[in-house]
């Protein structure tokens, strides 16, 4: 009976049993590896080897019935081995191992060229091999296993960390507010208190000039009754002998009508706000530091104004002294005061720049060489560049932090707190942190990048409040 069946299940191109059996859309089944040997490579169109049908593309199909029978006949044909190992592919005994698919390989698998019988071994040596294999498993995920616990444990310090992190950091907002709305309460307060005894002073005057009012009404009405009687009486020689001392008497009551006191609308209805902004400045920590620029540090390419507090580009090199303090390669300047310590902010002006870099540097940075202005080299920046600002953070690229040109640009560093902040000066808008242990002076950085369209030089400068 099997006999009758491995006749049936034969390819009619290898006239063996089936490998591997695939259908073509005709309905034919052949071995794989012998229907793809007929078409070749290069044929574009392909047909049937039995029926000569022509399909367009080369499609196959696996019989999964076909494998299934294929396999239990063989599995009758063979019987069981010794060792039980047989082709995963052919169902027939396996006498070496593919260690390239790891898979027991049996002789019909054999032709399938030199290159391949080079990943060939014999069984007995593949179990140490597979083993091997397996324990180099085993030890790669156990390594993986204990960074999966020691990133577990990480995360876990980290969590607790940022929830410790949130904490402080909702504390200083409530601290840094309560603040000012203690003071905001006591400027309304006070406000409140100074209207409120100057409208009682002014109600309190309003009432005595209203009762001298009224005394002047009532003694003007009794003169002018009397000024009737006089001369009602129609008495010639008495109003010729009274009229000097009548008129006397009537200028006395010509003084003129007194003013009602007004109210100060100007202090209670002016600019309460922005009264109250002014006020609050002397409270407000830090606020914008009135820096200057450092001469002695300016690139020859630099022009300084006499305030030191702007800065451009010479259409002409100039030569200048060059000192260990001066950057003689990077066309940029520092800030003549530095900070070691401290909470400190300020604001740079790069209204008119199409293109700048700006930040901190390390007060030992190199100045004479060409090199990243990156945190690695003690420089930490931002910068815009085709109209966008950038973060500078190493050497792999920068982070595109905001998508618009900004006006203003505010720096804020905490020394002790490892950071340094930038804003746009306009609305504060945070754009990028620098978080860094910071164990030099810092001084304020600016690089004004040239433009080679404009005639004109553009101009850069630190922000001044004036309180």
């Amino acid at each position: 009976m099997a006999e009758r069946l491995n006749q049936g299940l034969c390819c009619c191109i290898c006239a063996q049993m089936y490998t591997e059996p695939v259908t073509l859309d005709c309905g034919h089944n052949f071995c794989k590896a012998c229907v793809l040997e007929w078409w070749g490579e290069e044929q574009v169109t392909v047909s049937c080897p039995q029926c000569g049908h022509g399909f367009p593309r080369r499609e196959l199909m696996t019989n999964q019935l076909l494998v299934t029978i294929v396999a239990r006949l063989r599995h009758l044909e063979w019987g069981p081995e010794v060792n039980g190992l047989r082709c995963t592919l052919h169902c027939q005994p396996a006498k070496l191992f593919c260690c390239k698919d790891l898979r027991p390989v049996c002789p019909t698998c054999l032709p399938l060229g030199q290159e391949a019988s080079s990943t060939l071994m014999p069984v007995d040596e593949a179990y140490a091999f597979c083993k091997g294999k397996l324990e180099d498993s085993v030890g790669s995920l156990e390594k993986r296993l204990e960074e999966y616990r020691q990133a577990q444990a990480s995360r876990g310090i980290k969590i607790t960390e940022t929830r410790e992190l949130v904490k402080r950091l909702q504390e200083n907002i409530e601290v840094e507010f309560a603040e000012l709305y203690q003071f905001l309460q006591l400027q309304e307060r006070s406000l409140s208190d100074k209207l409120r005894r100057e409208s009682e002073e002014l109600v309190q005057s309003l009432e005595g000039n209203l009762k001298h009012i009224s005394k002047k009404t009532n003694s003007i009405e009794r003169f002018i009754a009397e000024m009737h009687s006089v001369i009602d009486k129609e008495d010639q020689n008495q109003l010729l002998t009274d009229i000097k001392c009548v008129l006397q008497r009537s200028d006395l009551h010509n003084e003129p009508v007194l003013q009602p006191p007004d109210m100060s609308l100007g202090e209670f209805n002016g600019p309460l706000q922005y009264a109250a902004w002014k006020r609050m400045l002397s409270i407000i920590s830090p606020v914008p530091a009135p820096l200057t620029l450092d001469p002695e540090t300016a690139n020859p390419c630099l022009i300084l104004s006499k305030d030191h507090t702007m800065i451009k580009r010479r259409t002409k090199f100039k030569q200048l002294p060059e000192t260990p303090k001066r950057f003689t390669f990077c066309g940029s300047v520092l800030a003549e005061e530095g900070f070691n310590s401290g909470q400190h902010y300020w604001e740079v002006d790069v209204e008119n720049m199409s293109g700048w870099i700006l930040g901190a540097a390390n007060e030992t940075v190199n100045r004479s060489d060409d090199i990243p202005l990156t945190p690695a080299n003690g420089f930490w920046t931002v910068r815009l560049w085709n109209g966008k600002v950038h973060a500078s953070y190493g050497s792999s690229g920068s982070l595109c932090c905001a998508d618009t040109k900004p006006d203003r640009i505010g720096v804020y560093l905490d020394h002790e707190g490892g950071q340094l902040s930038f804003y746009n000066g306009d609305d504060m808008e945070h754009l990028y942190t620098f978080s860094h242990r910071f164990e030099e002076k810092l001084y304020p950085f600016i690089l004004p990048l040239p433009n080679m369209e404009m005639a004109e030089a553009e101009v850069v400068k630190f922000f001044h409040l004036y309180l």
